[in-house]
């Protein structure tokens, strides 16, 4: 097992990977992403960027925070604040944002992610997930094990109901080396990991709903700043199997061209 995956698998030991009952979901009822053959990409920038706080989110997208901090907004930061809670990072009035979380004993597990529908007109087979992971935060030194797990649902209508399937591919670890506790700059090179996966044999049929999210459990100790940014989700369908008269035309075509050759050959061999 590698370091991100171990260190993920420390975060989510113990956990279990349903819904959480009580949570504070919002928006309550988001209209799902109809994902068809062209990738859906999203990169937040429509996240509040200035005041204290924040409630809208890209269409499609939920969020779920757990606990006495729980609300039904995001706070708006640079990495500065320790604070439980779901957050919109950034550099101080920029517009280039990124959906990220801080939990802590107040607030935790912190869900999002976003539901879509299977709109290929066809049955979905596998999904390929990227996204930037940053770290706008370092919590605590030494440093510790923490990160966010991935996680998605078949038929989904939110992001707080079900049991969800844990993808380890997907799990993002906190990169910083840095000794000192305190803001980070997420867009840092040192500070943020590409990550990219495949989830095969879904079987999802067309118009049928689905969901993934992000999972934000409070580790030990005080917790990074972590989030999302760059997320792309392509859709590919099942593959076509030819029919059985289509594979006896394309048996006969090559017999048929091999007898074709075989002649071919003989007159050559006799001219």
């Amino acid at each position: 097992m590698n370091i991100r995956l171990a260190a993920v698998a420390v975060a989510l030991a113990g956990t279990a990977l349903a819904g959480t009952a009580g949570a504070t979901v919002y928006p309550a009822s988001p209209v799902p992403i109809a994902l068809g053959a062209t990738a859906y990409t999203q990169n937040f920038d429509t996240l509040a960027s200035t005041g204290a706080t924040g409630s809208v989110l890209p269409a499609g997208w939920q969020v779920s925070e757990n606990g006495s901090n729980a609300n039904q907004t995001y706070a708006v930061g640079i990495g500065s604040a320790n604070g439980g809670n779901v957050y919109s990072f950034g550099a101080a009035g920029s517009t280039e944002r990124a959906l990220g979380s801080v939990t802590s004993g107040n607030l935790q597990p912190a869900y999002y992610g976003a539901l879509f529908t299977n709109a290929l007109g066809s049955v979905l087979d596998s999904l390929t997930v990227s996204y930037t992971g940053e770290q706008w935060r370092r919590g605590d030194t030494p440093r510790q094990a923490d990160g966010l797990a991935f996680q998605y649902r078949l038929a989904a209508g939110s992001l707080d109901t079900g049991s969800w399937t844990t993808v380890d591919d997907l799990a993002f670890v906190s990169p910083s080396t840095s000794t000192t506790v305190g803001a980070l700059n997420g867009n840092d090179v040192a500070n943020r990991i590409a990550i990219t996966a495949t989830i095969a044999n879904l079987g999802i049929a067309a118009g049928s709903t689905f969901a993934f999210r992000w999972v934000d459990l409070d580790a030990t100790g005080a917790d990074d700043g972590l989030a999302i940014d760059d997320v792309s989700v392509l859709a590919a369908p099942v593959s076509a199997v030819p029919e059985p008269a289509s594979w006896a035309l394309m048996l006969t075509g090559f017999g048929l061209a091999g007898a074709a050759l075989r002649r071919r050959r003989a007159v050559v061999a006799f001219a």
